[in-house]
């Protein structure tokens, strides 16, 4: 091997992105992986802590939704999909450990108890009418996840990543404070604009408008053809009458007659055409002494607008009508579109998640709150399933 070349390093697949020589074991590291403790992780969260809780719960009849083959595959599928989320961004490549594991089961049990006393039998949506032992429990757990959070920023401090790790803990409660912007807009929608936003409508207006315009000018185009015919027939004939004045009356009476003939002809042909754009005032015109009325007089200023294009007012009426038949799947035609209004209600797995991101540093405190909110977060799942952070009222 030359003295110039380089030795390829090699990284194992079971290492992948996973981050030896981090000073912080992976705390300043945004994207982090290792199969295997992926696989153990995963195992976790979405099939030993959920299967636990049910059998514990159906031992000693706890507070649960009934869930059938269907629900549980799905909250497995959706389990797969939200631990992956979590096991990358959440740096537990480096720090899901014994400790973690041991403190997911001490915060899944640990809250499946405190849920069961008839005073915590409530909701954050019904805050107002909680008791007085449901707003002490709630307050201490707030004081508990803020004297940790206090914790956690300092060792941010101490990494060096504290300039992006609290603007990434504004950017993680969006899926909160983003909901309720997106429920003020759908209250505003029902009450102020019953269509929608309307792009969508907007949008198929645009297209109406440009199609009308375009078979307008298509019409015009053929319109002024048949003029130009019209008016060169008309030259013909009157060249042909003064040419025809010198001729002998017998001569001129033949003439006349195969004239007659071809006129007939030439002019039905366009008549035909006309009728098919026109309607039947056209139609009704052309029958009636064709030769006369189109070689002698001229065409109304009122009937020449209606040739050369709709109005404004009849484009607009042809434009709202397609508008009203929109073709929507989950719409009857001419019905309503369906705009409900919603409830906010933020479950506490979504709370406990959006935390899981945020304990990862190679402390053994941070490793225990990992455990613990991973607990409290698989009880909500594992109990009601991955509901909406919006349900719809009625």
């Amino acid at each position: 091997m030359g003295a110039n070349e380089t030795v390829p390093i090699y990284h194992s697949f079971v290492d992948g992105c996973y981050l030896h020589q981090d000073a912080y074991n992976g705390a300043a590291t945004l994207v982090s992986f290792h199969l295997v403790r992926y696989i153990l992780f995963t195992l976790m969260l979405v099939v030993a802590g959920p299967f636990a809780y049910r059998l514990v719960a159906a031992f000693f009849d706890l507070e649960r939704d009934f869930k059938s083959v269907v629900d549980h595959f799905d909250d497995v599928t959706n389990g797969l999909l939200y631990s992956y989320v979590v096991f990358t961004l959440g740096n537990y490549a480096h720090t899901f450990s014994w400790v973690t594991l041991v403190f997911y089961f001490v915060g899944l049990f640990c809250y499946c108890i405190l849920v069961e006393l008839p005073f915590m039998r409530v909701s954050l949506p019904g805050w107002r009418t909680w008791s007085t032992g449901a707003w002490v429990v709630n307050l201490t757990g707030v004081a508990l996840v803020l004297v940790a959070a206090g914790f956690h920023i300092r060792w941010a401090y101490l990494a060096g990543i504290l300039q992006w790790y609290l603007p990434l803990f504004v950017l993680a409660t969006a899926t909160v404070w983003s909901t309720m912007l997106v429920n003020r807009l759908q209250c505003y929608c029902i009450e102020k604009r019953p269509e929608g936003l309307g792009i969508e409508r907007r949008t198929r207006r645009a297209a109406l408008v440009l199609f009308t315009r375009r078979s307008a000018k298509t019409r015009r185009q053929c319109q002024a053809e048949q003029a130009n015919q019209l008016q060169q027939l008309r030259e013909r004939t009157e060249q042909y009458a003064m040419n025809a004045a010198a001729a002998t009356p017998s001569s001129l009476q033949i003439s006349n007659n195969a004239n007659d003939a071809v006129n007939a002809d030439f002019l039905e042909g366009i008549e035909a055409r006309r009728s098919s754009s026109q309607g039947a005032d056209d139609i009704a015109m052309g029958n009636a002494n064709a030769s006369s009325s189109l070689l002698n007089m001229p065409i109304e200023p009122g009937r020449q607008e209606r040739i050369d294009s709709l109005t404004h007012e009849q484009k607009n009426e042809l434009i709202e009508e397609k508008l009203r038949n929109l073709h929507y799947l989950n719409v009857q035609t001419n019905g309503p579109l369906p705009l409900y209004r919603y409830n906010l209600h933020l479950h506490h797995w979504q709370i406990f998640y959006i935390l899981a991101f945020f304990t990862r540093f190679d402390e053994f405190a941070s490793k225990m709150c990992a455990g613990v909110v991973l607990g409290i977060c698989t009880q909500g799942y594992a109990a009601y399933g991955f509901d909406p952070m919006m349900n719809r009222k009625g």
